[in-house]
């Protein structure tokens, strides 16, 4: 019974040490935290490029906000008439102008970071602009 007993104490120690472990090594992220909070902390952002980077990116929303209305609407259109090419070329043409205008925007957003932030944030958002749905407008997260 004793060593029952020593047993089960040893098994709940080692438990309790790996959860405390775990929960030192990689803490849980933050569920709700939006996009600028999330690139202060990511990007080691100051006061004054955290509020450059948030009037860019408040300024961006309507453009594509715009961009993605358009494209909408033309797949909308194609579907209705999907062998049509004008309307492909039109759908390909106004992906183009969001993915174009977009890229613009994060350069210009990692050009208010530091150099070697800027460089690793444009390695984490570049990839997403060609997978972007446009179902609304793109997120800097």
């Amino acid at each position: 019974m004793k060593r029952l007993a020593l047993l089960l104490a040893v098994l709940l120690g080692v438990g309790a040490a790996s959860y405390a472990l775990t929960r030192m090594l990689w803490p849980v992220a933050a569920v709700a935290e939006d996009q600028m909070t999330w690139l202060t902390r990511e990007f080691a952002l100051s006061p004054t490029q955290a509020a450059a980077i948030e009037k860019l990116h408040y300024d961006y929303v309507p453009v594509c906000s715009e961009h993605c209305a358009m494209i909408v609407e033309a797949r909308e259109r194609l579907a209705a008439q999907p062998t049509d090419p004008a309307l492909r070329v039109e759908v390909a043409q106004k992906e183009k102008l969001c993915a174009d205008a977009t890229l613009a925007h994060v350069h210009e957003v990692a050009a208010q970071m530091d150099a070697a932030h800027g460089r690793r944030f444009l390695e984490l958002v570049v990839p997403k602009i060609s997978r972007h749905q446009h179902h609304g407008p793109f997120g800097l997260k």
